[in-house]
C-alpha cells in the first residue's frame, strides 16, 4: 500500500510539472513547456550516461552530451524568454521558422524509432548502443524531445492544444493496460523483454484509451464522425507507439541488467522510465497532427 501511495503521489507531481506550464502556454500563447522539455532531456542524458557505465563498454561522454543538449535547446529557450522580453535577439530560431528543418528532423526521428522498434524483437542484447553513447544519446532521448520542442514552439496557442490529444492517450493506455493486465492478463506479450506485460493488458489499454478519448470528445461537444475517426486513430497509434517505447526502454535496461534507469522519481524509477512512451509517441503524432491540420 505504501509503494502504491508513493507511486501515486509522485505520478501526480509529474503530471503537474507537465500540465501546469502547458495550461499557461495555451492561455497566453507562451512556450514555458520548453523548460520542462529541456530539463527532461538533460536528466535523460544524465541517466543514459550512468547506464552506459554499467555496460561492458564503460563509456559515458556525459559532458559533451549535456553541452550538445544545451546548444540544441538554446534557441528554443531564448524564444521562450522572448515571450517575456521581446527585445531579445534570436537569429538561429529564424532558420527553423523559414525552412522545413522540422519535417526533415521528424523524418529522421521516424526512421530511428523504426530501427529501435526492430531492436526490441532481437534475441540478442542491445548493449552495443553504449559503444558510442554520445551518438545514441542524440537519437534517444535528445532527438524526440528536440523535435517535440521545435514543433511546440512553432505552433500558436490553438494548435498547442493538440498536444493534449497526443499526451492523454499515453497516460490512459498506461493506466488501463496495467488494470486490464492485472485482472485479465494470462498471455505474455514479450516475456523476454517485459515479463509482466500481457496481450490482454495491451488490448485493454488500446481499446480503453480509445473509448475514453471518444467519451471526452462527446462531453466537450466536438463529437462528429470525422472527429471520432480521427481521435480513434490517434489513440490507437498512441497506444501502439507507447507500448513500443516502453518495451524499448525495458530491452535497454535488461541488456545491462538493471531495473530502473535512475531513482529521481520514487515509485517510478528514473525520468527515462517515465517518459519512454512519450519519446516514441508525442513528437511523431504531434507533428503529424500539425501537418494534417
Amino acid at each position: 500500500m505504501k509503494d502504491v501511495l508513493i507511486r501515486s503521489v509522485f505520478g501526480a507531481l509529474f503530471l503537474m510539472v507537465v500540465f501546469t506550464p502547458f495550461v499557461y502556454d495555451v492561455r497566453h500563447n507562451a512556450n514555458l513547456l520548453n523548460l520542462v522539455f529541456y530539463v527532461f532531456t538533460m536528466l535523460g542524458t544524465h541517466e543514459l550516461a550512468e547506464m552506459s557505465k554499467k555496460s561492458t563498454f564503460k563509456h559515458t561522454m556525459k559532458l559533451p552530451a549535456l553541452l550538445l543538449v544545451t546548444a540544441l535547446f538554446m534557441p528554443l529557450l531564448i524564444e521562450t524568454a522572448r515571450g517575456f522580453f521581446p527585445l531579445l535577439f534570436n537569429p538561429v530560431w529564424q532558420y527553423f521558422v523559414e525552412t522545413p528543418a522540422l519535417f526533415v528532423l521528424w523524418g529522421i526521428l521516424i526512421i530511428s524509432i523504426l530501427v529501435m522498434s526492430y531492436w526490441i524483437f532481437k534475441k540478442e542484447k542491445i548493449d552495443f548502443v553504449f559503444k558510442n553513447p554520445f551518438v545514441f544519446n542524440f537519437f534517444y532521448p535528445v532527438l524526440p524531445m528536440w523535435v517535440l520542442a521545435i514543433a511546440y514552439t512553432l505552433t500558436n496557442s490553438f494548435d498547442k492544444q493538440m498536444l493534449l490529444i497526443v499526451l492523454l492517450p499515453i497516460y490512459l493506455n498506461d493506466t488501463l493496460a496495467y488494470v486490464s493486465g492485472r485482472i485479465f492478463g494470462k498471455r505474455p506479450l514479450l516475456p523476454s523483454v517485459s515479463p509482466k506485460k500481457t496481450w490482454e493488458g495491451f488490448i485493454g489499454g488500446l481499446i480503453g484509451a480509445a473509448v475514453v478519448m471518444l467519451a471526452i470528445l462527446y462531453f466537450v461537444g466536438y463529437f462528429t464522425t470525422i472527429n471520432a475517426i480521427a481521435i480513434t486513430g490517434v489513440s490507437v497509434l498512441a497506444s501502439i507507439l507507447a507500448t513500443l517505447g516502453d518495451l524499448f526502454e525495458s530491452k535497454l535496461k535488461r541488456s545491462i541488467d538493471i531495473k530502473d534507469s535512475g531513482n529521481i522519481l520514487p515509485g517510478h524509477g528514473g525520468i527515462l522510465d517515465r517518459i519512454d512512451a512519450m519519446l516514441f509517441v508525442a513528437p511523431v503524432l504531434y507533428v503529424l497532427l500539425i501537418l494534417i491540420s
